[in-house]
């Protein structure tokens, strides 16, 4: 079973596609799952984790401090919880294709550009931001909802929103750390292959099981990192 799961990955890694999801409750869709995020948890913790502590040994790095301070019960509930859930409805909820997902996916996006352009520190400004994406939301939602087909401009744009969308996933924990520059890229590479396999996962077996991969691998990291200090 194993060869011919990491044989799909390889075929849509060198070409990405949306398909339907199978979910949770498909024959065998348990033991892919598992096999897939055991295949990216020892990936990342045996391969990509090395390669990075050593890019950060040679450049004289610091450690990444968007956690320093906060309580293990915090910590615990932000990073294993939290944020795969946010991070999956932003970054790979939009990959079903279907109109509605689309739809609010570029609400939120419009919502994000609008409140870093004018309701920052506006908070007048920051609460019509929040109304009117409350409002859009509830339009596109109420108007998309019973629509299932991707449209056309979708599959072919695909491949390239795949990619596109998975490095602005790394690139954004670059700021994770106190000093960003060029040199501290490549410690995104972590982020960059879990986004390959989240991405996999979501498109072969839908939102959930992308979350409860994030979740598990954050929580493996995390145990790991705090075993070690």
């Amino acid at each position: 079973m194993i060869r011919p799961i990491l044989t799909e990955v390889i075929a849509f890694l060198r070409n990405p596609r949306p398909m339907q999801a199978t979910g949770l409750s498909a024959d065998g869709a348990i033991p892919r799952w598992l096999v897939l995020s055991v295949l990216q948890i020892v990936v990342l913790g045996l391969v990509v984790m090395p390669l990075i502590l050593t890019w950060q040994q040679a450049f004289g790095l610091p450690s990444p401090n968007a956690f320093e301070g906060l309580s293990p019960f915090a910590l615990w509930g932000g990073a294993v919880l939290l944020a795969p859930v946010l991070e999956e409805l932003f970054f790979r909820g939009w990959m079903s294709g279907r109109p509605v997902a689309l739809w609010l996916t570029a609400v939120v996006i419009a919502a994000l550009a609008a409140f870093m352009a004018v309701g920052k520190g506006n908070p007048l400004a920051t609460g019509g931001i929040l109304l009117g994406t409350l409002i859009a939301a509830g339009v596109a939602w109420f108007r998309t909802r019973r629509m299932r087909i991707a449209p056309e401009w979708f599959t072919h744009a695909f491949p390239a929103l795949f990619y596109v969308v998975t490095a602005l996933f790394a690139l954004m924990h670059v700021f994770n750390y106190p000093q960003v520059s060029a040199v501290a890229v490549p410690m995104v590479l972590p982020q960059f292959w879990s986004g390959l396999m989240l991405g996999y996962i979501r498109v072969r077996q839908g939102l959930l099981a992308a979350i409860l991969a994030h979740v598990a691998s954050n929580a493996v990291m995390l145990t790991a990192a705090l075993a070690a200090g």
